[in-house]
């Protein structure tokens, strides 16, 4: 299911309301090819002639975050979809290339193996992580 679709379905679960300016946004993040920040967003809205102001970028791109339908990239205050709408949520890994900005979230196995042998071996029962690797893309390698 797109994100925008999954979202949605979301707000009116909680009794939300798709507002215009709600569903650009959501359609503005599902079409970005790399995370975007709430200013980037509402510049992008401005531009296809949608009104939000910052504060209602925030409150949705929060409300987005609590649903589990986004991930802030670490270090920013850009966001980008989930891959899926899991239930309960998972913890999410993700690429970033450090030229061009785009995402891609990935799973392995391998690598939950491996954290789970952390757990094992320092006794912490873990709540949730988020890893983010940071390269280049194959566009932006030379």
């Amino acid at each position: 299911m797109r994100f925008t679709a999954r979202a949605e379905a979301a707000f009116r679960r909680r009794g939300g309301r798709i507002t215009r300016a709600r569903r650009a946004l959501l359609q503005a993040i599902e079409r970005s090819s790399r995370p975007l920040g709430p200013r980037e967003l509402q510049e992008r809205l401005a531009s296809e002639g949608v009104r939000m102001d910052r504060v209602s970028v925030y409150r949705n791109l929060g409300a987005l975050l609590d649903l589990g339908l986004l991930h802030r990239v670490l270090g920013s205050s850009a966001v980008r979809p989930c891959a899926e709408d899991e239930r309960p949520p998972r913890c999410h890994h993700a690429i970033v290339c450090t030229g061009c900005g785009s995402a891609q979230e990935f799973h392995s196995r391998a690598l939950e193996r491996a954290l789970a042998e952390v757990r094992r071996a320092t006794r912490y029962q873990v709540q949730g992580h988020l890893l983010e690797l940071r390269g280049l893309c194959e566009r932006c390698r030379p």
